[in-house]
């Protein structure tokens, strides 16, 4: 009978570390290069909600010339006037079409967001860009029970890559155009995912606004969630020269 010897403990314990580094590592590139093809020239945006805030985002963009389907629960029906009026990039559809995009913009009522969760059965591989405001919503403390309000987002869409943004603004702010020559708006962005923020970062960029990353939603999210220190706060970046 061969008689093996024991590995040091300290050994052990390095071994296991090192396995479980390097599968931290590959879901993180796996979760990037799932996020990179997702907001290729082929990303699909839409928007879901057509009150204040969803109607605001069309404007935006519309102003930018970026193709995007609307949808509410009402069906296309109900809005195709409105959605032509913003132009021939914004485009009503029905809600489960807008569903298959890559990138949503959840612009409903907070009390709303467990139904839209149940929508699908899970999200993986979509980025869902959460401009609620729980702050005012009905028994909103009885749902969230001490959470914010994008980490019950992250409960109610298993799988979705969450980015809290678009929120701290009146819709009628947030969608006016800031005069020539005075800089760009800012608007703030954070999500546990740091890809996931970085892509809707850049995207901001596109739609001629300035972002402001604020890392991880139980910190900087913290401060765009109302009463949060930056709510309302309507910040321009200024040109250099």
């Amino acid at each position: 009978m061969e008689l093996r010897r024991s590995e040091p403990p300290t050994e052990t314990r390095r071994r296991q570390a090192g396995r479980r580094s390097r599968s931290a590592a590959s879901t993180a590139l796996s979760n990037r290069l799932e996020l990179e093809t997702l907001m290729s020239a082929d990303t699909r945006y839409a928007i879901v909600g057509t009150g204040n805030i969803g109607s605001a985002l069309a404007r935006l963009f519309a102003r930018a010339g970026v193709e995007v389907s609307i949808a509410n629960t009402r069906g296309p029906g109900s809005i195709s006037e409105l959605a032509a009026s913003w132009g021939s990039t914004v485009r009503a559809v029905t809600l489960t079409e807008a569903l298959a995009s890559d990138v949503i913009f959840m612009a409903i009522p907070f009390g709303a967001v467990e139904t839209f969760g149940n929508a699908l059965p899970d999200w993986n591989g979509k980025i869902v860009v959460d401009t609620t405001n729980a702050h005012y919503a009905p028994n909103a403390g009885d749902i969230l029970k001490g959470r914010l309000s994008s980490q019950y987002a992250a409960e109610v869409l298993p799988g979705a890559q969450i980015v809290k943004g678009f929120n701290h603004l009146p819709a009628q702010t947030l969608a006016a155009e800031v005069p020539s020559g005075q800089g760009k708006r800012v608007v703030f962005v954070s999500s546990d995912s740091g890809e996931a923020s970085s892509q809707i970062a850049e995207f901001a960029r596109t739609l001629g606004l300035s972002p402001v990353e604020l890392g991880r939603i139980d910190e900087g999210g913290r401060l765009i969630e109302v009463p949060g220190a930056l709510v309302l706060r309507n910040f321009t970046e200024q040109p250099l020269t």
